[in-house]
C-alpha cells in the first residue's frame, strides 16, 4: 500500500516554544494539518526536548490573534554552531488541532 505524506506548507514564523514555565525563542520553518519543523535561537546550552517531551507552541496568526498549540516531540536534531552555540531542530506533532488552527492551516 502506498503511504501518503501529509502537506508541509513552508512557512518562516517566530514562535515561542514553552516547556513547564521555561520559554525559547524559535522560528516555524513548515506546518502541516497535525504537525510543525521549528528552529530555536541559538542558545549557549542544548537543551533537551527529547521524543514524547510534551510543550506549547505559540505564534501569532494575526496581531489580534494568537494560536497556542499543545505539541509532543517526535524526533530532534541538535545543531552546533559556531562559539559553542546550539540550536535545536524539532519535528512537533499536534495534538487535537483544534478548528481555529485547521482554518489557518487552510488559508496558507
Amino acid at each position: 500500500m502506498k503511504r501518503v505524506l501529509p502537506v508541509r506548507v513552508p512557512v518562516y514564523i517566530k514562535a515561542t516554544l514553552i516547556s513547564g514555565s521555561k520559554k525559547h525563542g524559535a522560528v516555524i520553518g513548515n506546518l502541516s494539518d497535525h504537525g510543525a519543523f521549528v528552529e530555536t535561537e541559538p542558545t549557549k546550552t542544548a537543551t533537551p526536548f527529547l521524543p514524547g517531551k510534551k510543550l506549547k507552541l505559540v505564534f501569532e496568526e494575526s496581531p489580534k490573534n494568537i494560536l497556542n498549540l499543545n505539541c509532543e516531540v517526535i524526533w530532534l536534531y541538535t545543531k552546533k554552531l559556531a562559539q559553542s552555540s546550539f540550536t535545536n531542530c524539532i519535528g512537533l506533532e499536534i495534538k487535537k488541532p483544534f478548528s481555529k488552527y485547521s482554518k489557518y492551516f487552510e488559508s496558507l
